[in-house]
């Protein structure tokens, strides 16, 4: 076997999505194992090559990489059961791809004498086919074993990802854990701030549908904006402006009409005084009578 023979342990989302890209990217997947064996095949079928596995130790035998993409609950305990079946040997690859985790996880394929990654797109996953779609040009946090890295980053490449570099990152569990944070802030909490925001026109009787698409152009060109200018300069509206009677009203209205939007409104201005501070848009002045009328 070759060093570009992979097996995937765990037939979702991301399993898929990255079975496919290092298949077209000239990787040979051998199999594709799941507990779920319709799922297993939908993935091996999605992939276009390996075989249909439900014995994870078998998998994993046949290649000399091998992802583990299960949940992340599940990522130790996979490991651990192909470790104990001695479908390890050293000098192969094994990685994980979650963003909340370390090497560590890892720990039972290092005693066999594999070496051992985490290749994480900061990048959601909704389908396999948008994976495949969404991953090439994303960034990655990638973490190795001294004897892995340069193989890791082949990886990430024949993805089409790009190395994160972070200098100040640690192999702990903290380190993980805000890497993480800021990836849900931006892709998860971006979500429920949307529907914040509907929330409003769902209030003065809009339907929620026609609501966020009314509120699409404004999201797509806040987007651009970001693209294009970046952070802070995109920051746009009243605390940017230092209008603070018209942060006033909204104080004001949602005090009446929708008290239960208030305090995250109220924390997210804090924060975007912040930012309009960074962008020299306002005074140091305003930024304290704003961030007082929050406090109130």
């Amino acid at each position: 076997m070759s060093a570009r023979t992979v097996a995937i342990i765990g037939a979702g989302r991301v399993g898929g999505a990255i079975g496919r890209l290092l298949a077209q990217a000239g990787y040979t997947v051998t199999a594709v194992a799941g507990r779920d064996p319709g799922h297993a095949e939908r993935a091996r079928a999605f992939i276009g090559s390996g075989e249909t596995l439900t014995d994870v130790v078998r998998a994993a035998s046949t290649a000399d990489i091998v992802f583990i993409t299960t949940p992340d609950g599940a990522i130790k305990s996979t490991c651990e059961a192909i470790a104990a079946g001695r479908g390890f040997r050293p000098g192969m690859l094994v990685a994980h791809m979650s963003g909340a985790h370390t090497i560590e996880l890892l720990r039972s394929a290092r005693q066999a004498g594999a070496h051992r990654a985490v290749l994480h797109p900061l990048q959601s996953v909704p389908s396999m086919e948008l994976g495949v779609r969404n991953i090439p040009c994303s960034y990655f946090r990638i973490e190795a074993d001294p004897e892995a890295a340069a193989a890791a980053r082949e990886l990430v490449k024949a993805m089409g990802g790009i190395e994160l570099e972070m200098p100040k990152w640690t192999s702990d569990r903290e380190s993980a854990a805000l890497y993480h944070a800021g990836a849900v802030v931006v892709s998860n909490f971006f979500v429920a701030l949307v529907d914040l925001g509907l929330r409003f026109y769902q209030t003065l009787g809009a339907d929620k549908q026609e609501a966020l698409k009314a509120v699409l152009p404004l999201i797509k060109g806040t987007l651009a904006n970001i693209e294009s200018a970046g952070i802070p300069d995109a920051l746009t509206g009243p605390i940017m402006r230092g209008d603070i009677e018209t942060v006033r009203g909204h104080l004001e209205a949602m005090k009446a009409r929708t008290p239960e939007l208030l305090p995250l409104y109220c924390e997210l201005a804090r924060h975007t005084v912040m930012v309009a501070q960074e962008k020299n848009s306002i005074t140091p002045q305003t930024a304290a009578e704003i961030q007082k009328l929050m406090e109130r």
